[in-house]
């Protein structure tokens, strides 16, 4: 358990020196142990409302006015898909990402998360033919085009592929060569799917 925390907290790489308050840094440190060896897709959304996370991929200044790509493009490029397929998502998808994510906030005193719907864009979302150029209709309830998203996103096969990739790496070796990916990622990536994406059985 210990191990997967530390594997979920280089996953989800944060700085406690970006958040100077320890009640947050230690609400995001638990949130990676309780959920870590539980629903990946589910972490995924917590750890991206999460204060800690807000503050350091820039997630608290992401608005309508200003879009901030930081944490829309960490998201797909480090935390799910990756970037080991050539044709994946698009600098419009990250874009498009970054523009459902608009109008989080915090309250850097409780360490809690809240949502200004003034600075949220609710204007319909356009993804890439990565995405089978999915639209997320516009909601002024920006948790409902946050989970459309993630739902787009883990429908890709690379998101499981990705996370067994790293999870090797992590606890068996790093090298993965041809057979390796045949006979050992591609079958766990097929459980983790089939296993509605939680971590245990994998």
């Amino acid at each position: 358990l210990e191990k997967l925390t530390l594997f979920w907290h280089n996953h989800f790489a944060t700085q406690t020196a970006s958040y100077f308050n320890g009640k947050g840094c230690y609400q995001h440190n638990n949130l990676l142990r309780t959920n870590a060896l539980g629903d990946f897709k589910a972490l995924t959304k917590a750890v991206t409302l999460d204060p800690m996370m807000l503050i350091y991929l820039n997630g608290v200044f992401n608005t309508k006015q200003a879009p901030d790509e930081n944490y829309a493009r960490e998201l797909q490029e480090l935390f799910t898909i990756g970037k080991d397929n050539p044709d994946h998502y698009t600098e419009d998808d990250v874009v498009a990402a970054a523009r459902v994510l608009t109008g989080w906030k915090i309250d850097y005193e409780k360490a809690t998360t809240w949502y200004y719907a003034v600075d949220h864009d609710n204007a319909p979302k356009q993804f890439s033919a990565f995405y089978n150029n999915t639209v997320i209709p516009g909601n002024v309830n920006a948790e409902v085009e946050l989970d459309a998203m993630l739902d787009m996103i883990f429908a890709k096969n690379e998101v499981s592929e990705y996370l067994c990739r790293k999870l090797y790496r992590w606890f068996v070796y790093y090298n993965i060569d041809a057979t390796t990916e045949a006979n050992v990622i591609q079958p766990l990536a097929q459980l983790f799917r089939s296993n509605g994406y939680e971590i245990k059985p994998v």
